[in-house]
């Protein structure tokens, strides 16, 4: 009877370890899959940006022109960026969801890789095109205050919203992607924590930028340096690693 008995115990505690290695992920390997991720963004954003140009016969006219002809340029300036950031920041979810997922799981939690890579690819899509619209109003505004659901917000402001709308997005696509592995309920726990942590790095980037880079333009999706993509990139993909850790909970178990 006891010699049945015991391997059920060992059974249990292998499980039970298991269970801990695996949920919630570590901070430290979220945070080396978001490097590993924003250095392969960098990659991205320098060698595919920008894919799709204005058309020359919109693009080029005489100074003087009809009104019509600039409002023309305008438009098609939108819908190319639009299309331009929508490939990058598609490429750029997928890779980071997959990324952290496999330096939380290796290859073991296959389905969460997929699933994080579609969602945060899909995800980015759509706040490529929120965060770009937005811009596209804020630059059209000339500076101004715009009207965002009755509320005024100015140009610091907008520069979070805008942002948060990207970032957020594709931390909600990579937490529920990485939550998957353990199923609907830590999926939308881990999907909440990424959309926190895109807000919260949108608010952190602002702050910093207006502070210690006096005079520096945020009404684009991205910064148009190569130095200033660096710091963007790192600072949101970390953030949102950190903020994915500690919204699903890590914490060392008792018996370490």
């Amino acid at each position: 009877m006891q010699s049945t008995e015991q391997p059920a115990q060992d059974s249990s505690e292998r499980n039970s370890s298991d269970s801990v290695r695996d949920w919630p992920p570590k901070m430290s390997r979220l945070v080396l899959g978001a490097l590993v991720a924003a250095g392969l963004g960098y990659i991205v954003l320098q060698t595919l940006f920008p894919i799709f140009v204005v058309p020359l016969e919109i693009a080029t006219f005489p100074e003087q022109s009809p009104a019509w002809m600039y409002e023309r340029l305008d438009k098609a300036n939108v819908e190319v960026d639009a299309k331009n950031y929508s490939v990058v920041f598609g490429i750029l979810g997928a890779v980071f969801g997959a990324s952290c997922c496999v330096f939380s799981y290796g290859m073991r939690a296959i389905w969460s890789v997929i699933i994080a890579g579609i969602a945060s690819g899909l995800l980015g899509v759509a706040g490529a095109h929120l965060s770009n619209w937005l811009f596209s109003t804020m630059r059209a505004n000339s500076g101004n205050d715009v009207p965002i659901m009755g509320i005024a917000l100015d140009g610091m402001k907008l520069s979070i919203v805008g942002y948060s709308l990207l970032w957020g997005l594709i931390g909600l696509g990579v937490g529920c992607g990485i939550g998957s592995a353990r199923g609907f309920g830590k999926s939308l726990v881990a999907g909440i924590s990424g959309l926190v942590g895109g807000i919260l790095g949108a608010m952190l980037y602002v702050i910093l930028t207006a502070q210690f880079s006096i005079g520096t333009v945020m009404n684009q999706v991205a910064p148009i340096s190569g130095v200033s993509q660096a710091i963007w990139l790192g600072l949101f993909t970390v953030v949102i690693a950190v903020t994915i850790a500690l919204g699903c909970g890590e914490k060392r178990p008792k018996n370490a």
